[in-house]
């Protein structure tokens, strides 16, 4: 399976990819627009940003959140306040997203987005996602609805694993970007990359690699297990 739009850079550890990442938005302008994952995948980029990213503010709103509060260690708001914003002084007016959580979550999401973009969709700068191991990204799960609606900007999802409640971007916003960057690393993704090669099963993380939308995938040695096949497939 070919994949339009694909540059794919390869790693030996995760750090590398922080490195590698960092500038994408350091090269942004201050009215840059981010979404950025969460989850331990960028847990660990987050750190490594904080010594790489200097004086760069972009806007910075999450792709997905579970509706936890976000002092829960379950937060990627919360995880991404801590690890990069309270750190750096991100200015409050480019923290992007809800006070708190509630049950109002992706009304309250969908205004805020509505009010920074104009037109039938957001068009963010880029945006960074991670995979699962049952190949979803951002909180858009295999074999649910919310998968093929490709219009609504923001979906409120039920996750196969706790915490099940999410709120998520849709799958239309992910491909509306103008720079999508995904990040697989570990050796326990290796079984979702052959899977994403085999292309037998409607993986949300395929739906995106199949768009094109311009994409960069990084993936590390462990990931990618068997490079080149990985490569012959998808280079």
């Amino acid at each position: 399976m070919q994949f339009p739009n694909l540059e794919i850079i390869r790693v030996k550890t995760p750090g590398e990819i922080g490195l590698g990442t960092a500038p994408i938005i350091k090269a942004l302008s201050p009215d840059g627009t981010v979404a950025l994952s969460g989850g331990t995948t960028y847990k660990k980029m987050i750190e490594i940003w904080r010594g790489a990213l200097g004086d760069a503010r972009v806007r910075l709103f999450p792709v997905d959140e579970r509706m936890v509060p976000f002092d829960s260690p379950e937060s990627n708001w919360g995880m991404i306040q801590q690890g990069l914003l309270e750190p750096l002084d991100w200015p409050p007016s480019k923290r992007c997203f809800v006070e708190r959580m509630s049950g109002a979550v992706v009304d309250n999401y969908n205004n805020l987005l509505k009010r920074v973009f104009h037109g039938p969709m957001p068009v963010f700068d880029a945006i960074f996602l991670g995979v699962g191991s049952d190949g979803h990204t951002a909180s858009l799960f295999p074999g649910t609805p919310e998968l093929e609606d490709e219009t609504s900007w923001v979906l409120q999802t039920l996750s196969p694993q706790p915490p099940k409640a999410r709120v998520t971007l849709g799958m239309g916003v992910l491909c509306a970007a103008r720079q999508v960057v995904i990040v697989v690393t570990g050796r326990q993704k290796a079984p979702v990359v052959r899977k994403i090669l085999r292309d037998r099963e409607p993986l949300p993380i395929a739906r995106v690699l199949r768009h094109p939308v311009k994409k960069i995938l990084f993936v590390d040695h462990d990931a990618a297990n068997d490079q080149g096949r990985f490569a012959g497939k998808l280079g």
